[in-house]
């Protein structure tokens, strides 16, 4: 319990201390680096002891502190596991990032935010750990959740800089996608196993059907995907270039890690092993396409990881769970050790006809364009829908309500005093229903004139007309094609 509990109270202790007034920024930075420091060693010193209790036979495979929830047929327990390949992650991360804290500490005490560094990576080694070692999938969704919260702090270290935070948010949003597959993947487990016990769903693969385990295995696939920056997910991992420590390093590769501990579920699978192969292949050529054409080495050092990493979900595909294990530890060693003796050095220039080729280069120059398809996909539709969603509240809504609005509901220059014999032209449709709608809006037009606007009021017909102008403009909103893929994305979840 004490492997992710230490790291976790250091964390809560140097915020505490920042918000109360305790450790003020520039005072007490030598408590808080003994805080830190401390913690992470002994978690490291206590996971080494796990290791060595698995290595001699000593520990019983499972570990349980008591009971969290209990609901009918839920039941989820603190527990953890204590042999096999988490405890050799958990044990080789936690001393990476110990080692990784006497490293970094002392640069950042002349750059400043020491307290806000401490508590970040406090944070994150001890999510990391609570990940890798809890023995359900609400812990590791928990420990899932934290590590990209400690991330998100290390990488917007230097918040001053707009940059950096916007870097930092796109980091935490595009991993936050992921999470949808991750929360469909513990709910399909609940509901065809009735457990969210890791062994228990290793145990029951064999019985699923191949269309329960494909389901299954895809949503964790999805998760795994977004957390390893693999296509379509991977222009997060360029935004994590100015970060103190390589965070990003070690993230990538809790995907893979993920991956390899749900072996007998893809084993079930086929389907979900060729998109594991298909996905990782392409990442593979992408990261080393790019990595050909980076000015820095640690740029070029993260596409590198970035590509042996799509290598390990090409050996996941094809069935070899233990040289993907081996494969992840030594990998995320050379890269740590690789970011930590990193100089800031800027490579030479090379013709591009002797790397990838000039159309190859032109193209890895600009990451192949898939930030911008990721913005023009979501970022823009998004963004457009708040807006709407805040005219309609600032302009409609608040006036229902009583409230004081922004603005006023727009009325139309015809529906002035001053033209009134302006009438709205009626629009050109096409095909049989176009036309019939042409027609019945033809005659509703005529009724309008000729049996309503001539025995009303002037008043009455001012509302009249300021009603019809806000259904235009409401037909018009709902025409949009965001709202039309919305309708198609619902009509697909009530069919299916």
């Amino acid at each position: 319990m004490l492997i992710p509990l230490l790291p976790m109270l250091a964390a809560v202790v140097i915020v505490g201390g920042l918000l109360f007034g305790v450790l003020p920024n520039g005072r007490h930075e030598n408590l808080t680096t003994d805080i830190a420091t401390g913690s992470l060693t002994l978690s490291c010193l206590m996971a080494m002891a796990l290791l060595g209790g698995d290595l001699l036979g000593k520990n019983h495979g499972y570990f349980s502190t008591g009971q969290w929830l209990s609901s009918d047929s839920l039941v989820i327990r603190i527990n953890f596991t204590t042999n096999g390949l988490t405890v050799w992650l958990a044990a080789l991360w936690a001393l990476l990032l110990a080692v990784i804290s006497r490293f970094s500490i002392p640069a950042l005490r002349q750059t400043g935010g020491l307290h806000r560094f401490c508590a970040g990576l406090c944070l994150f080694t001890a999510a990391l750990m609570l990940l890798v070692l809890s023995a359900n999938m609400v812990g590791t969704l928990f420990g899932w959740l934290l590590a990209e919260t400690g991330g998100y702090f290390l990488v917007a270290q230097a918040y001053q800089r707009p940059q950096a935070t916007e870097n930092a948010t796109r980091v935490l949003l595009t991993q936050r996608l992921g999470n949808i597959g991750f929360l469909l993947g513990i709910s399909l487990c609940y509901a065809w196993t009735d457990s969210v016990n890791w062994a228990q769903l290793q145990a029951s693969a064999p019985e699923l059907s191949i269309g329960q385990a494909t389901g299954i295995s895809l949503c964790f696939a999805w998760a795994a995907f977004a957390k390893a920056a693999q296509l379509p997910f991977t222009p997060w991992l360029g935004r994590t270039l100015d970060e103190p420590v390589p965070v990003s390093l070690i993230m990538i590769h809790v995907g893979v890690f993920l991956i390899v501990s749900l072996d007998a579920l893809f084993m079930q699978s086929p389907f979900a092993r060729a998109v594991l192969g298909l996905v990782g292949f392409a990442t593979t050529l992408y990261g080393f396409i790019v990595g050909k054409t980076q000015t820095t080495q640690y740029s070029a050092w993260l596409f590198a990881a970035l590509a042996q990493v799509g290598l390990m979900f090409v050996e996941c595909a094809f069935g070899l769970w233990t040289l993907a294990s081996w494969h992840l530890g030594a990998n995320v060693i050379v890269a740590c050790l690789q970011r930590l003796t990193e100089t800031d050095a800027r490579l030479g220039s090379t013709p591009p006809q002797r790397v990838v080729g000039v159309r190859w280069y032109l193209l890895s120059l600009q990451h192949f364009w898939l930030e911008q398809i990721t913005d023009w996909a979501l970022v823009k539709p998004v963004r457009g829908l708040a807006q709407d969603l805040s005219y309609v509240d600032d302009r409609i809504i608040d006036q229902m309500i009583g409230l004081p609005s922004t603005g006023i509901l727009p009325i139309p220059a015809f529906a002035e005093e001053s033209h009134p014999a302006v009438t709205m032209p009626i629009a050109q449709s096409s095909g049989l229903a176009g036309k019939l709608t042409e027609w019945l809006s033809a005659l509703l037009h005529w009724f309008e004139e000729r049996l309503v606007l001539r025995h009303s009021s002037k008043q009455t017909s001012t509302y009249l007309r300021q009603i019809g102008y806000i259904i235009n403009q409401f037909e018009l909103l709902i025409l949009r094609p965001r709202y039309l893929v919305l309708f198609v994305c619902i009509t697909f979840l009530v069919a299916f």
